[in-house]
């Protein structure tokens, strides 16, 4: 039986991380423990890092710490599960990392290039295994979608768009799996004390949403970027002082990737996943009371049938994959493993940076 603590309440994320975990065969949580906030929270509303460990005290772990290092120490876990600010990760990591502890990092690594790099070094120096959580990654349609490009079906890749977005976090309406209900209503002050509305906790919509497409990119793209040209503002969310919507130009020899993040669109109308446009056709999503499916037409609008393929209940959430991986001895899924991460944060570090110089920027190299 896998041994497996989750650090961290402050990610909503980690309401679902909880639940895979109580609902997988082969893996146990034996623990969980917050992070201490920078700025305290001023109200337990849904979502919220307080509210977040109740959920977990009262349906999935009553094994509850205060502090994360006691915890690792009396517990002696396999693997830590870390869902806390951004700008608390490298930390964290390491007191895992010095304790023999694998991790799994919610998406994306770290608020900066430099800092995931630290990271990177921790994990070397002391032989962890370390992965990262890409939620997107165990929907079935995206399964769908990523085989049938792979299998050719609309050529050789020329452009890839992508933009995803919400509320906010913690914005009217928001709602996050592993929860049936949206989020409680707040005020404007009561956001600006939570961690996502701070850009230097690694708050802010490049590190939230303009990651996923960074990811896509990273896996879809095969040449090394040119550059990367990013435009970040904070239109609607006064309370933050980070971006609320975010549009980053990667450019590549022969292709593109456009990949945009808002915090001010309802997701309702958003696209489910990417639009991959190749030199035969595009493959898209739509998505119909919830439900998304994929999608593919050639360049005269003809349709195209898109690949059947079972998805597999090993690929259904990072703890049935972590389980399936260690028990079969089978390679993690390439989305997930650290190295592939350091070119997406590579990417994304970029866009920040083009961002704050208004010109394009130089990717660094991790071919």
């Amino acid at each position: 039986m896998i041994k497996a603590v989750i650090i961290g309440c402050a990610h909503m994320h980690v309401n679902e991380i909880a639940l895979y975990i109580h609902e997988q065969v082969g893996i146990d949580l034996i623990g969980c423990a917050d992070v201490e906030a920078k700025t305290p929270e001023i109200v337990k509303a849904r979502y919220t890092r307080l509210w977040n460990l109740e959920n977990i005290k009262n349906n999935y772990c009553s094994t509850i710490y205060d502090d994360y290092k006691f915890m690792l120490d009396e517990l002696k876990p396999d693997i830590a599960f870390i869902l806390c600010e951004n700008a608390n990760k490298p930390v964290i990591v390491e007191e895992c990392a010095k304790r023999g502890v694998n991790v799994s990092i919610e998406k994306p690594v770290a608020v900066s290039y430099e800092e995931a790099q630290k990271i990177e070094a921790t994990i070397k120096k002391y032989g962890i295994e370390a992965m990262v959580n890409w939620p997107v990654l165990w929907r079935p349609y995206m399964y769908s979608m990523i085989n049938a490009f792979n299998k050719g079906l609309i050529g050789d890749l020329k452009k890839l768009y992508y933009i995803n977005g919400h509320t906010g976090p913690l914005g009217a309406g928001a709602k996050h799996r592993g929860v049936s209900q949206t989020a409680d209503e707040m005020t404007d002050e009561a956001r600006s004390k939570t961690w996502w509305y701070q850009k230097e906790m690694g708050g802010g919509a490049f590190l939230d949403i303009l990651c996923y497409g960074c990811m896509y990119s990273a896996l879809l793209q095969k040449d090394q970027p040119l550059g990367v040209t990013a435009y970040g503002e904070n239109l609607n969310t006064p309370y933050s002082d980070a971006e609320d919507n975010v549009t980053a130009i990667i450019r590549y020899p022969a292709t593109v990737t456009v990949a945009e993040g808002t915090w001010t669109m309802p997701q309702l109308v958003l696209p489910a996943g990417p639009v991959i446009t190749g030199d035969k056709g595009v493959l898209y999503t739509t998505k119909v009371d919830g439900v998304a499916s994929v999608h593919g037409v050639d360049m005269y609008g003809k349709t195209l049938e898109i690949p059947e393929i079972e998805f597999p209940s090993h690929m259904k959430n990072i703890a049935a994959h972590y389980v399936y991986c260690k028990t079969t001895g089978e390679p993690l899924n390439i989305c997930v493993t650290f190295e592939q991460n350091m070119k997406v944060m590579a990417l994304l570090d970029t866009a920040i940076k083009a961002s704050e110089s208004r010109k394009e920027e130089k990717v660094p190299c991790r071919n």
